[in-house]
């Protein structure tokens, strides 16, 4: 959706530049179909001539299809501001406050699933004020959006974890516990030699009469080697048993990302 900000508080160039870098950080894990809330009234145009005689011979797209979400990513600037500052040689600087709170929304319940408020580290939100400070307030806003794209990222990788399935157990030790699998996630989805990986069972349970899905930690996995794009070897750091047990009766396993 359209990010929005606090009057006085920033402008909005900055926040659609916050709103690309969050974007960003969505699209490059290429996992991902994005809609662009504020360009949905393009896409509604598109369609209605798509269904002209001028595309009688396209693609056309039927009416009342519409884009269908799961979630809606909401963003709003708290804070995008640069103020003055003179360095101890007398050079004029510029600092840069920068916060945003970003929520994600369950299209099907309504309901906030998250809601984070991110800011730069602390000894890069003051830029300038540890001698790299810079010359305008745009370029100290501009670094500042710069340094938040991993905390984003890592809010996208939190919330929407990768998954992987495991293809074979290609060890086992004398007691039937796998040490070694073969995943199918590789350089594509980010994964790097001695990337830890933690493999969950998928159960449903119901509480308070509701289903709800509840992700059991069974074990721990290592990459030793990322083979190419859709492959990498783990070995298995705790829970060979029971990854092997699980794997062996088609249970519902998957191997995520283990986030620091």
């Amino acid at each position: 959706m359209p990010f929005t900000y606090a009057s006085g508080a920033s402008n909005s160039e900055d926040a659609n530049s916050i709103q690309e870098t969050v974007t960003n950080s969505f699209v490059k894990t290429k996992r991902f179909n994005i809609v662009d809330r504020s360009k949905m009234d393009l896409l509604k145009k598109e369609k209605e001539l798509q269904k002209t005689e001028d595309f009688i011979d396209g693609t056309v797209i039927a009416q009342g299809n519409a884009l269908g979400a799961e979630y809606l990513i909401s963003g709003h600037v708290i804070s995008a501001q640069a103020t003055q500052m003179t360095t101890e040689s007398g050079k004029s600087v510029y600092k840069a406050k920068l916060a945003i709170s970003i929520k994600v929304i369950d299209v099907a319940t309504g309901q906030v699933i998250t809601s984070e408020t991110i800011e730069p580290k602390a000894g890069n939100s003051l830029l300038g004020a540890i001698g790299i400070g810079s010359s305008s307030p745009q370029l100290a806003i501009s670094k500042a959006i710069q340094d938040i794209q991993d905390k984003i990222d890592s809010f996208v990788m939190r919330n929407f974890p990768s998954t992987f399935s495991i293809v074979e157990i290609q060890a086992k030790d004398s007691k039937g516990a796998a040490t070694q699998l073969l995943v199918a996630g590789g350089s594509d989805s980010g994964l790097e030699k001695g990337d830890k990986l933690k493999v969950v069972e998928i159960l449903m349970m119901e509480v308070n009469g509701k289903k709800v899905q509840r992700k059991k930690e069974i074990g721990e996995l290592k990459i030793n080697k990322v083979e190419d794009e859709n492959f990498s070897i783990c070995s298995v750091k705790s829970g060979g048993i029971d990854i092997n047990t699980k794997h062996e009766s088609k249970a519902n396993i998957q191997v995520i990302i283990a986030l620091e």
